[in-house]
This record gives C-alpha cells, structure tokens and sequence, in this order.
C-alpha cells in the first residue's frame, strides 16, 4: 500500500465518522425536541389545572358568573378581577395553539372560544379590553377568527 492509498482510506473513514456523528446529533436533537414540547403540555395543563380552581373558588365563582351575565354592572373592582380573568382564558387559549396538529384541532379551539364568549357579559370585557387596547393582537387576531363564524350564523 502507497501512502495516497492509506490517506484516502484515511479521509473516508473520517468523512464516515464526522456523517455518523452529525446523524447522532439530529437524533439527539429531536429527542431534546420532543422532550421539551411534553414538559411544555405538561406545564400548560398544570398552569390550566391551576386557573381552574383558583375561578372555581366559591368567591371567584360569584364573581365570573355576576361578569358573565353582566359586565357593565360590575364594580370598578370586579371589573379589574373580571378583565383579569378574560386576559388569563384567553392566553390560555393562544398558548394552547402549539398543540394544534391539525384543522380538526383548531376547531376546537375555536369551539371552545366561542363558547366562552357566548356569555354576553365576557364579549363585552372583551370589546372593552380590546378598545383600550390591552390585548396582544396574536390574542385578538385568535378570538376573532374564533368568533367570525358566529357572526356569519
């Protein structure tokens, strides 16, 4: 065997390797990948768990249900406490959309966004945080979308 001989072989095996590698390193990468998107359900779901029970407090109930049925009515207070409670639902229903795999999915989520701002009252907080501004436009651009067949049928 001729030195060129070795080196060539010596360049392919390294070549071999350096390709091994960065194919171990794409299916590392995935699974830190997919590892990342089931800790974020999983918080996502927790954050959701939380925010149940802390409006399904007897007090908070009153409240939800008092703002729901009528927002106008409510003391500047309870405005405050149901704004922020609108805010909250509808960040849980934008941070949510990661988890849409398909239209089917999506669906649901509109679903369930036009059936929390069925109640005339969380439409109304809604039209009012969104006249002052003080909802991201991602959040709006999604409740309205959410809302549009409604206002068709």
């Amino acid at each position: 065997m001729d030195l060129k001989l070795i080196a060539d072989i010596a360049t392919i095996v390294g070549s071999l390797s350096i390709f091994l590698t960065l194919i171990f390193i794409v299916i590392e990468l995935k699974k830190s990948v997919d590892q990342t998107k089931l800790v974020n359900n999983a918080n996502r779901d927790l954050l959701h768990s939380e925010w149940l029970h802390f409006w399904s407090d007897h007090q908070n109930a009153e409240l939800v249900s008092r703002g729901r049925g009528n927002y106008i009515d409510l003391t500047s207070a309870e405005k405050f406490q149901f704004e922020q409670f609108i805010e909250q639902r509808i960040r849980l229903f934008v941070f949510a959309l990661p988890t849409v795999q398909n239209e089917t999915n999506l669906e649901f989520h509109y679903a369930r966004a036009r059936d929390f701002f069925g109640h005339s009252g969380a439409m109304n907080c809604y039209l009012a945080l969104k006249e002052r501004q003080l909802l991201a436009p991602p959040w709006t651009d999604f409740v309205d979308k959410a809302l549009k067949p409604e206002l068709k049928g």
